[in-house]
C-alpha cells in the first residue's frame, strides 16, 4: 500500500470515531442539561415539592443510564 492508500483509510477511521464520539457526547449534554435545569427550576422558589423531587430523581436516572 502506499502513502495515499493509508492516509484515505486513517481519515475514514477518525472520521467515524468522530461521529459516534459527537453523538454521545450531545445526548449526554442534553441529559445534563435537562437535569441542571430541574434542579435550578426547583429550588428557585426555596421550597422543593414531591413532584419537583420525582422531576429530578426520573432526570438523574435517565443520566446514569446509558
Amino acid at each position: 500500500m502506499d502513502l495515499g492508500t493509508v492516509a484515505v483509510i486513517v481519515t475514514a477511521a477518525v472520521s467515524i470515531v468522530s461521529t459516534v464520539l459527537g453523538v454521545n457526547y450531545k445526548q449526554g449534554k442534553d441529559k445534563v442539561t435537562n437535569l441542571l435545569s430541574d434542579v435550578v427550576m426547583a429550588v428557585q422558589d426555596d421550597k422543593v415539592t414531591e413532584e419537583e423531587c420525582q422531576k429530578i430523581a426520573a432526570d438523574a436516572k435517565a443520566f446514569l443510564e446509558k
